[in-house]
């Protein structure tokens, strides 16, 4: 099938996921999630390479925003709340998942930590718009799970990386000289805003673009997850967007409206069921439901002394979202030959169900929680 017609196809069921999205008032990234698995499994496109790298776009984009309408001072305020709701929400389903996968199921110790991990994860590039449409954002209890979420993928990075690719005094350095250059980048992009203003090249934009397409060869570089490297890039040009509404604007139409849409979509374009089988689905609905129910528990045992309301229900729904750093580990144990392609698919199953069941379920609260809802306890 040619590219012009593979690209048609997609940009209209994208179009179609938005519109059912709005008219049944779920998350559009769930829809474009199925949709993208529709079209894997019933439309036969073939591998399309080139939403690969507008997909990359679009996580980056995502995670950028998500830095952007951080608070940098409320992180460092409640900097240690963050850290357990993270850890918390980690380690319950980590610890979890590899004792059934090693010792009920019999999977090795490296595939059951690896298992472990993929369904530990939760997923920024979900939570932070699921925040923002729920309103949270706007108060402490929001910026606070965000964080929390950081932490989560921050620690699947640094588990994924030590037990598997190891850490040498390459990566240290070079992660050294790219925290020097996130500080120094959004000074030079601010000097350079003001010598090119007003013109029609759109040079603005364009910078921004430029840094989002290094950010993802630097994560390779470093070894550090492209999501949590983009979120903290955001964090630091936070300052610079906020000084010009505009050049926001402008990025958040080509990220929200573009690309983010075909991260989502190719998300579910991975789900292949044609490989389904009586294996897959059980390890999906065993191994499923002990990663939702720990996962739940953990982040839910985190909140539950610290905000009141429904915000403690809500953070266990919306932690249990895995994608991007699941996904990541899913393909990188069947590459390395730690897992088989039927345990494979089951993984990505989990992912995509967990995250479409904790989205169903967490649509049932107000579209936007009142302020009263929100109002911290600070019990510790």
């Amino acid at each position: 099938m040619k590219v012009q017609t593979e690209s048609l196809i997609v940009s209209v069921l994208i179009i179609l996921a938005g519109i059912g999205a709005l008219e049944v008032g779920f998350s559009s990234s769930i829809f474009e999630i199925l949709a993208g698995t529709f079209a894997s499994n019933f439309l036969k496109l073939g591998d399309l390479p080139w939403i690969d790298f507008l997909s990359n776009l679009g996580l980056l984009g995502l995670m950028f925003f998500a830095g952007l309408e951080t608070d940098p001072e409320l992180l460092r305020k409640h900097f240690l709340k963050s850290l357990f709701i993270g850890f918390s929400s980690y380690f319950f389903p980590l610890v979890s998942v590899f004792y059934f996968s090693h010792y009920i199921l019999g999977y090795s110790f490296e595939a059951s930590i690896l298992i472990g991990i993929a369904l530990s994860t939760t997923s920024l590039a979900l939570v932070y718009p699921l925040l923002k449409e729920k309103g949270l954002l706007n108060y402490p209890a929001g910026q606070i799970l965000l964080a929390g979420a950081m932490v989560v993928d921050i620690s699947s990075m640094l588990t994924m990386s030590f037990l598997f690719e190891g850490i040498n005094v390459y990566n240290l350095v070079f992660t050294a000289v790219l925290v020097l250059l996130l500080f120094r980048l959004p000074k030079w992009g601010e000097k350079l805003f003001e010598r090119y203003s007003g013109n029609q090249i759109e040079f603005k934009t364009r910078f921004i673009v430029i840094v989002l397409v290094a950010l993802g060869f630097l994560s390779e570089q470093v070894h550090i997850n492209e999501a949590v490297l983009a979120f903290t890039t955001g964090i630091f040009f936070a300052e610079l967007f906020r000084k010009d509404k505009v050049i926001e604007k402008k990025i958040r139409a080509l990220i929200f409206g573009f690309l983010a849409p075909f991260f989502f979509f190719k998300a579910g374009y991975s789900v292949k069921l044609s490989v389904v089988s009586l294996k897959v689905i059980f390890l999906a609905l065993f191994l499923g439901s002990i990663a939702f129910v720990t996962k739940y528990v953990g982040t839910v045992y985190a909140t539950a002394n610290l905000f009141k309301g429904a915000v403690y229900k809500l953070a266990g729904l919306f932690f249990n979202m895995r994608l991007t750093f699941g996904i990541v580990a899913s393909v990188f144990g069947l590459e390395a030959g730690l897992i088989d392609e039927e345990t494979y698919v089951a993984l990505l199953l989990i992912i995509v169900s967990t995250s479409l069941v904790a989205s169903v379920i967490s649509n049932r609260f107000p579209h936007e929680t009142s302020e009263d809802l929100l109002e911290d306890i600070f019990k510790i």
